[in-house]
């Protein structure tokens, strides 16, 4: 639905990884980790217009019975360079192997960059249909994995971390071999927030102070405290939910972090909505990005909504006419008279899923005002799209609701709209296929998955602020809310 892709060097790494021609697993050693620093090198150091012929080269046949990838139509005619380069592609990669060139990879970023080829949604997250991995930060979400970050921060940098717990301070970033230095970190986190000496939530710039620097083609990460959730699944489960339903929504894994060689804790790993988000969802990253802060969608409301992008030309019309076009629409035709500027269908599912997950601290069913979402503005399309964040409190009724409503809504928006019959018709129907998407997830299986993955860790996090009979006892919680949710949903129809 949202997905865009475009030939860059990026695309050449996968290929590379998998393409007969070359069969470059068995031409290094040092496993899988040292050849994705040997691709990334190989893709920032060919020029863009090199790339895509190399790619077209890479794409084609090694022999007669083999299919051409789908991915890219191709001419009858090969391009005049990979005519010429047949012969010599092995010997310029050795080369650049040996001694890269320093020309960049066109925007400025070092280290591990994110690709922009072609996912299968029906794969994992990173896979191609060829078994390809195609992006080097897929490996750090996968369910599969239960990935261990060590933080170094030296004492200067944790005493200004006690001070001012927001402001990003130097920290050197670990993950298995791969180390990064001078990564900014602060604290996150509003009624979560627990200081440095506590069981702190981390947001990672990477290129906070060394400009252009990346991870895996990632700018930033950040690690959830699970403060609010005991169980420390239910937020991954949640965004799963989302991405199940190719809606835009983070990856997220569980993780344990270390710090100066201390036991930190579980945390949720999800990744950052930040452009490298956005670039894996929509046909432009160069939108307008914003952070809710409790407001609603009304004109003059603007500057309540945090610009995450382009905060330097600071351009919110974009914003202004949204909330014009919702406070002129009708409500008896509120989906047409929105859609040239709102992605009216992304947005019925957005809200359908909230109240699906009961998401009840959230934008659709939040009884505290609108909240833990942002806003994107897609310029290739011109309309705006829902992204779900801080989803901690969902699948549990601690402080809220224990089944949502979701004809209830709470959201001014929802609510005029289903006053309409038209589109309680729409959304009845939304709600029904995403009920029978949710059941066909199985996620009663996922979560119980997820949760014996970090039990053992789990036990021992002694900073989690829960007995390990409640984060137990949380579980349970979890796991009978996914298994009848469907059947509660079914019954509101």
């Amino acid at each position: 639905m949202h997905r865009k892709r475009k030939t860059s060097c990026g695309d050449v790494k996968g290929w590379l990884w998998g393409n007969p021609k070359f069969e470059i697993r068995n031409l290094c050693m040092g496993g899988r980790v040292g050849i994705s620093h040997l691709y990334s090198m190989l893709a920032s150091s060919l020029r863009r217009p090199f790339c895509g012929a190399l790619l077209d080269y890479l794409r084609a046949p090694s022999h007669p019975t083999r299919h051409p990838s789908p991915a890219r139509p191709r001419s009858h005619r090969q391009p005049s360079i990979i005519s010429a380069g047949r012969a010599i592609v092995p010997l310029i990669f050795c080369g650049l192997l040996l001694t890269p060139l320093a020309c960049g990879n066109g925007d400025g970023a070092t280290g591990l960059r994110v690709d922009d080829g072609p996912v299968d949604r029906s794969l994992p997250d990173g896979v191609s249909a060829g078994g390809a991995v195609i992006d080097p930060s897929a490996l750090l979400y996968d369910a599969a994995e239960f990935p261990r970050f060590d933080l170094e921060i030296g004492p200067d940098e944790l005493a200004a971390l006690e001070k001012k717990p927001r402001a990003y301070v130097p920290a050197t970033f670990r993950y298995r071999n791969e180390v990064v230095h001078r990564v900014g970190v602060r604290l996150k986190g509003e009624y979560s927030f627990q200081p440095i000496t506590g069981k702190a939530a981390f947001k990672f710039k990477f290129d906070e102070f060394v400009p252009g620097q990346r991870f895996r083609g990632l700018r930033r990460m950040t690690f959830n405290n699970s403060m609010e959730d005991p169980s420390h699944i239910a937020e991954r489960l949640s965004y799963l939910v989302f991405r199940n339903a190719e809606l835009p929504a983070p990856r997220a894994n569980n993780a344990t972090v270390y710090v100066n060689g201390e036991f930190y804790g579980v945390y949720v790993n999800v990744e950052t909505e930040d452009e490298v988000f956005l670039a894996r969802w929509f046909d432009s990253n160069e939108g307008n990005l914003y952070e809710e802060l409790g407001q609603h969608w009304l004109p003059g409301n603007e500057e309540d909504f945090e610009l995450e992008t382009n905060k330097t030309i600071n351009d919110r019309r974009d914003l202004t006419d949204l909330f014009a076009a919702v406070r002129d629409a009708d409500d008896a035709t509120f989906l047409e008279d929105v859609a040239h500027i709102l992605d009216t269908e992304a947005y019925l599912r957005y809200c359908a899923l909230e109240g699906i997950v009961n998401q009840w601290d959230g934008y659709a069913y939040s009884s505290y005002g609108p909240s833990n979402y942002r806003l994107y503005h897609d310029p290739s399309i011109g309309r705006f799209t829902l992204i779900p964040w801080g989803m901690d409190m969902s699948m549990n009724a601690d402080f809220g609701v224990a089944n949502i409503d979701l004809f209830a809504p709470k959201s001014p928006l929802l609510k005029r709209c289903l006053s309409g019959p038209s589109c309680t018709a729409v959304y009845r129907q939304v709600i029904a296929e995403e009920a029978d998407r949710f059941e066909a997830l199985e996620i009663a299986k996922v979560a119980e998955q997820a949760y014996d993955q970090i039990r053992g860790e789990l036990y021992l996090d002694s900073r989690k602020g829960h007995t390990n009979d409640r984060c137990d006892e949380a579980f349970g919680e979890v796991h009978e809310f996914v298994r009848q949710r469907p059947v509660s949903v079914r019954s509101q129809l």
